[in-house]
């Protein structure tokens, strides 16, 4: 019984870091393009279609195709350059993230939400990003 328990907590502990590791990566990433107002490697994340909401620019969109929200993000990070940006709240559920953060830009405040889905191939891709001025 002692060794399978041992053997349980090895596999656990050999296994986890690599999911958490993924997992990290692909917040980290989302986190840099927003820091960065870099649209091109922000939509490499992005499903085929998303939910686009930015609502200083009056852009509300239930399914874009990826490219043309690069190009409308590509806009945005143009005229509002980001300053700082930080997530304050991750969660993770069934395949499912939902991130909320903070973006900064030249004296206004931006408040962040995107939703990602994992794909079959436990890949996540964003599904949804809003920019709502706070």
């Amino acid at each position: 019984m002692n060794t399978l328990v041992s053997f349980m907590f090895t596999l656990f502990v050999w296994v986890l870091p690599g999911e958490v590791s993924y997992e990290t990566d692909v917040t980290q990433a989302v986190g840099t393009s927003l820091r960065n107002g870099d649209a091109s490697q922000l939509s490499a994340r992005f499903a085929k279609t998303i939910e686009l909401v930015i609502d200083t620019e009056k852009v509300d969109f239930q399914a874009l195709q990826a490219t043309h929200a690069e190009l409308i993000l590509r806009s945005f990070f143009r005229k509002y350059p980001p300053h700082g940006f930080q997530f304050v709240y991750q969660r993770a559920l069934d395949k499912r993230r939902y991130s909320t953060g903070i973006y900064e830009t030249d004296g206004q405040v931006f408040s962040v939400y995107v939703l990602m889905r994992q794909t079959p191939d436990h890949h996540y891709v964003i599904n949804a990003l809003h920019f709502r001025k706070g």
